[in-house]
């Protein structure tokens, strides 16, 4: 009996309970309603809502975010047990008042004029509290004035520099903006750090404004005392414990003589922070006399030098993994690392040695040679790799890494023929590629924003050793948007083609994928595409992917934090979408497809626990197990569940 089939049975069943528990449940939230009926003479009066009127300037959740008033959230009004915790205090919104008021000043609206009102909703305890604000004409910068005091060559050369003309031409206060005494620190900052970037470590700059409250303008003076240029003259180092000063100071690339620049300093102090050696660097200017010479003081904390790391997960695709690694991070006293890592899971097993020169030619710069092995099993092939990769690696800042890598690996790769009568069939092929990858990514941590590009180029063929010969090219993109505090837009568009090869020839491994936990979340892993069926004894058996030499993908999700009702819950919506094409004549043929869904996540020590639930709009008859017009499927092939640790991009 087919699972519709048991359903349509069971469904008597199945409502008469569902009617019963909603009868329950609509009983006990009547007398919790008549309950509330009663006490709401007694209720001590309730913040139910917080609104603002005539403001233009700012957004009522913007100065929401100013205020101690606070009104219950959707989650916290959806609470009909318990309507405590939101009380209506006048004092606090006179206060609020103040802030308000002190909150536009501070922004050039001196004259601005804030009042409030209380109002009573549909039941006496509930109250909405509206701040009534005037905001007024605000103070507009009349005049900016600069003055620069130094030696007079050191003067004329920061008024002809270019750092200087772009502090000039982007800093807030220019002329026709609105005055804002709460941007002075930025804009001190900005002179500042430009000063400090040319040499003069003890540069200071100050503001000064008149303001006339009757014309209600300003005239800024922005003033800047260059004192002495700069030079380093030395640089101690304490904490290092297993390693030299020397090694120290060519990982920070500071030297004596050179000229002091802020920047420089918060660079090595990234570059030694980056550094597996170490744990932790700060670099500061203690108190000496202020003249050219300037003494540096580096502090350092270095790592454990061996360590062993444990790691463990599960997911719906490969079930239970695992991984252990060992790592000795200062061979031979030379800063140096070695490292053995062993992973396992039920897809793939693999292990690797890595020895890294964390210095090539500069402090960006390192170079990785890596021994590997590796057994992969997926439902179309079963691979057995063996190699060597020996990677070039340079991360040009924060943002911004590269690689040059050169691999050869000997690989034999298994696949089942779609004839019964048919053997499993090895290849055996050597391939011998040069990968360049890319990675930019314009924020940090986990709550990514922005742009996050990663390209991909890679060329087998080299030194004559290949059994292979192509080109592969990808290119993932992504963006994330913060629509609100707790909202984000998370979208991605990835794209790739392999060139100059015969697709019916290229091994398993190499033909590009969609679908998944991680891809489009309609289909389980790498179904979705063309597929070739699988026969046994009985008669059909399975669809297995094929994979091909084209590829497009996105994904569209928005995220959704839900911390009224749980810390740390959220929920996210998305549709996905892709097509795999076995060569690139057949792209017109093939439509894309969808999937849509959405689910639920918990942010953890780890990362975020994901559950997601995909639902494709247009399978193809492959999808849903239809071979020869015959249905051997069921409701769930139009169905992905996927769980894991990590959001899906």
């Amino acid at each position: 009996m087919s699972i519709l089939k048991k359903i349509c049975v069971r469904l008597p069943v199945l409502l008469k309970y569902i009617v019963s528990v909603i009868l329950v449940i609509f009983s006990g939230v009547i007398s919790v309603a008549a309950q509330d009926i009663s006490d709401d003479a007694e209720k001590v009066p309730q913040v139910w809502n917080v609104s603002f009127e005539g403001n233009t300037t700012y957004s009522g959740m913007v100065l929401k975010n100013q205020i101690a008033t606070e009104a219950p959230g959707i989650g916290e009004k959806l609470k009909f047990w318990d309507k405590t915790g939101f009380e209506l205090n006048e004092k606090d919104v006179k206060r609020d008042v103040i802030r308000i008021r002190n909150y536009y000043k501070r922004r050039g609206f001196i004259n601005v004029e804030v009042a409030y009102r209380i109002e009573t909703k549909n039941k006496e305890w509930k109250k909405e509290v509206f701040f009534i604000i005037e905001e007024n004409t605000p103070v507009r910068i009349q005049d900016v004035e600069y003055e620069i005091k130094g030696a007079d060559k050191n003067v004329q050369q920061v008024w002809e520099s270019a750092a200087f003309a772009r502090v000039q031409s982007q800093h807030h206060y220019q002329e026709g903006n609105r005055y804002e005494m709460i941007k002075e620190p930025e804009v001190v900052g900005r002179f500042s750090d430009m000063i400090k970037n040319m040499g003069y470590a003890y540069g200071d700059v100050n503001i000064d404004a008149v303001i006339d409250s009757s014309a209600l303008s300003a005239d800024i003076s922005i003033q800047t005392n260059l004192g002495p240029r700069t030079y380093i003259d030395s640089v101690e180092v304490e904490g290092i414990e297993t390693i030299g000063k020397n090694y120290v100071l060519r990982e920070a690339s500071l030297q004596r003589g050179e000229q002091y620049s802020l920047e420089k300093l918060q660079e090595a102090q990234q570059e030694l922070f980056n550094h597996h050696l170490f744990r932790f660097a700060t670099i500061s200017i203690p108190d000496q006399p202020q003249d050219s010479t300037l003494n540096l003081l580096m502090r350092i904390r270095e790592n454990e030098q061996r360590s062993v790391e444990l790691l463990a997960g599960f997911g719906t695709e490969d079930k239970l993994r695992g991984q252990a690694s060992w790592t000795h991070r200062n061979v031979a006293h030379r800063g140096h690392r070695f490292s053995i890592t062993a992973r396992g899971s039920f897809i793939e097993q693999y292990i690797n040695i890595g020895y890294q020169f964390p210095y090539v030619y500069n402090t960006k710069s390192s170079f990785i040679i890596s021994p590997f092995g590796q057994h992969l099993l997926e439902s179309n092939y079963e691979l057995l790799r063996a190699g060597i990769t020996n990677s070039f690696i340079y991360q040009y800042s924060r943002k911004l890494t590269a690689s040059a890598t050169y691999e050869f690996t000997k690989n034999q790769e298994l696949s089942r023929q779609r004839d019964i009568s048919l053997p499993d069939t090895t290849l055996e092929y050597d391939l011998s590629s040069l990968q360049l990858t890319g990675y930019y990514s314009q924020g940090y941590g986990r709550q990514q924003e922005g742009w996050v590009i990663q390209p991909y180029l890679e060329s087998s063929g080299f030194f004559g050793f290949a059994s292979f010969n192509f080109q592969k090219l990808s290119a993932d993109v992504r963006r994330f948007t913060r629509l609100s505090s707790s909202t984000m837009l998370a979208t991605r568009v990835q794209g790739g083609g392999l060139f100059h090869t015969s697709s019916d020839s290229l091994p398993s491994n190499i033909r590009f994928y969609l679908g998944g936990t991680n891809s489009v979340r309609g289909w389980y892993r790498h179904e979705l595409g063309p597929k070739r069926v699988r026969v046994d004894s009985t008669g059909f058996s399975e669809y297995v992917p094929v994979g091909g030499r084209a590829m497009f993908g996105f994904n569209v999700e928005i995220r959704q934090e839900l911390e009224f009702l749980i810390n740390g819950l959220g929920m996210a919506a998305f549709l996905d979408g892709g097509q795999i094409w076995e060569t690139f004549a057949r792209v017109p043929r093939r439509p894309l497809q969808f999937g849509i869904g959405g689910g639920l996540r918990y942010q953890s020590p780890l990362g975020p626990v994901r559950v997601d639930i995909g639902y494709k709009l247009n399978p193809t008859d492959q999808d849903l197990d239809i071979y020869q017009g015959t249905n051997y499927g069921n409701a769930w092939n139009r169905i992905g569940i996927h769980f894991s640790i990590g959001q899906a991009f």
